[in-house]
């Protein structure tokens, strides 16, 4: 059994290798509440994944902002991913992935969370011909599991979710 100290030498270590980590969620079903995506985001990013606590709600907010949190003595904003995404959460939005980047600290709103997943950059492919309007940098082919077949994630932005939102915040 590895410690922890070999995990998270082996993470640091990755840059190296040509491998990255990806957190892998989904956010609901498109239109109809059918078909639920797989989405991505890479575990540099996140800083930790907690329950959905109470959302205090903020006047005057942006629409995709669902209000701020009190986490730990820090007020953070959390973001409707899914409502970013345009889809819809089946079972609600449970999850709330805090993330630190640009020296900011938010919290996405997720419906569920799947699993991390090491991968190496040839399973990634550029998707700035994609229609995600720079939502999605890229999509991952993640390998099957127990006889299914291969995957695909669409890798998201932040970044360009949350300049989108707050386009006077991040010049």
């Amino acid at each position: 059994m590895k410690s922890v100290q070999q995990e998270v030498d082996e993470r640091s270590n990755l840059t190296g290798t040509n491998k990255f980590e990806l957190l892998l969620f989904r956010l609901g079903g498109d239109a109809n509440g059918e078909h639920s995506e797989l989405f991505g985001i890479n575990v540099f990013k996140i800083r930790e994944i907690v329950a959905m606590p109470t959302i205090t709600k903020v006047a005057g907010a942006p629409e995709h902002v669902l209000g701020v949190v009190n986490l730990r003595g820090q007020i953070i904003q959390v973001l409707d991913l899914p409502g970013i995404a345009g889809v819809t959460p089946r079972t609600g939005l449970n999850i709330m992935l805090v993330t630190e980047f640009a020296r900011t600290t938010q919290a996405f709103a997720v419906e569920s969370v799947e699993e991390i997943v090491r991968l190496d950059w040839s399973q990634v492919m550029s998707a700035e011909h994609s229609a995600g309007s720079g939502m999605v940098t890229s999509i991952a082919r993640l390998e099957p599991v127990d006889g299914e077949q291969a995957r695909l994630a669409q890798v998201l932005d932040v970044e360009t979710i949350l300049r989108n939102l707050n386009p006077d915040s991040h010049s």
